[in-house]
């Protein structure tokens, strides 16, 4: 994850403040469940193999939700029509995935709920 926020800030031409920690997690399980070319893509991003990717994405979270003052959360959000692994689904963490509708308006409701029903909302 510092790799990451380190490669972003190297070619950050303003002064501004980010890190990884947000999205590092998620690239972590995408990269456990990709193939071929993006998963090469996603290992490199991410500093280690795809294959070790998604328990280290858990341990991220774990060791940052235990962290006084700090909520985490992983929402994956895809088009019903796309199918994903079942054995890989499950690996995401409890919650985690949601399928979005196509009504943007149901879609809004939906994401605002799950945000509320997240740490600290």
């Amino acid at each position: 994850m510092n790799g990451l926020t380190a490669r972003w800030a190297g070619a950050s031409k303003d002064c501004t403040a980010f890190s990884a920690a947000g999205v590092w997690p998620l690239l972590a399980h995408l990269a456990d469940g990709a193939g071929g070319a993006a998963r090469a893509e996603l290992a490199e991003a991410l500093g280690l193999p795809a294959g070790q990717a998604a328990d280290a994405a858990r341990e991220l979270i774990a060791a940052m939700g235990a962290m006084r003052g700090l909520d985490t959360a992983l929402g994956l959000w895809t088009k019903r029509t796309l199918e994903l692994r079942q054995e890989w689904e499950a690996g995401l963490p409890a919650d985690a995935h949601r399928v979005l509708t196509r009504d943007p308006a149901a879609d809004h409701r939906a994401l605002d709920a799950w945000t509320a029903n997240r740490p600290a909302g």
